[in-house]
């Protein structure tokens, strides 16, 4: 079926941190379900979606989504999302380097994104960091065998089921970090993700 799209143009850290690009999706979340009419959209089947430092702010704005009624959100995609974690999960360990995305350049983005020590844990910077997920959109996770940010996308998955939210999860083996975004190069990995995402999100909208 249709989608409409509107993609964010979130101001970026490390000039504007935490919590401005949060705000400025959670806003145009806002935005899109206050004209959801002028833009042709069903307001009962609105989802929130990126991959990597997206899908952070995908799941932080579906977060928020939950807490403050706004909307309920059809769906969240989560394509290799930074969730939040120490650093002492083992994918963050075992492909710490070699595999394009490094956990000591993740660390350098997480330090710029979250500039202030009381951001470090704030469940809207980093959703793993929220003691209950119950009520959030259901989600669709898509993650990298070979990725330092693997276990974030994984254990983020766990906490969803735990807390009885619907998570379809695929890893896909022998990807990296940013794989979905390397069609030129992986038509292979682009098509198969291309799929898995569309017949997720239709499952979780009941289409």
């Amino acid at each position: 079926g249709d989608f409409v799209v509107v993609q964010v143009q979130y101001q970026k850290a490390p000039e504007r941190p935490f919590p401005i690009p949060f705000d400025d999706c959670y806003r145009t979340l806002e935005w899109v379900v206050q004209n959801a009419s002028t833009l042709g959209i069903d307001g009962s089947r609105i989802g929130v979606g990126g991959d990597s430092a997206g899908g952070n702010l995908a799941a932080a704005v579906a977060l928020k989504a939950r807490d403050t009624e706004l909307v309920k959100l059809a769906f969240q995609m989560l394509i290799y999302p930074c969730t939040g974690n120490d650093g002492n999960l083992p994918s963050a360990i075992n492909y710490k380097e070699g595999f394009g995305l490094t956990s000591k350049m993740m660390r350098w983005y997480e330090d710029q994104y979250a500039q202030k020590e009381e951001f470090r844990s704030h469940p809207y910077a980093f959703p793993a960091y929220s003691k209950d997920l119950k009520g959030v959109a259901p989600a669709v996770l898509a993650i990298a065998e070979y990725d330092t940010l693997a276990d974030d996308g994984r254990v983020f998955a766990e906490y969803l089921k735990r807390d009885g939210v619907n998570a379809i999860f695929k890893e896909f083996k022998g990807a990296i970090h940013g794989f979905n975004a390397l069609a030129g190069v992986a038509p292979k990995y682009a098509q198969e993700t291309q799929e898995f995402l569309a017949k997720s999100v239709n499952e979780l909208m009941g289409r």
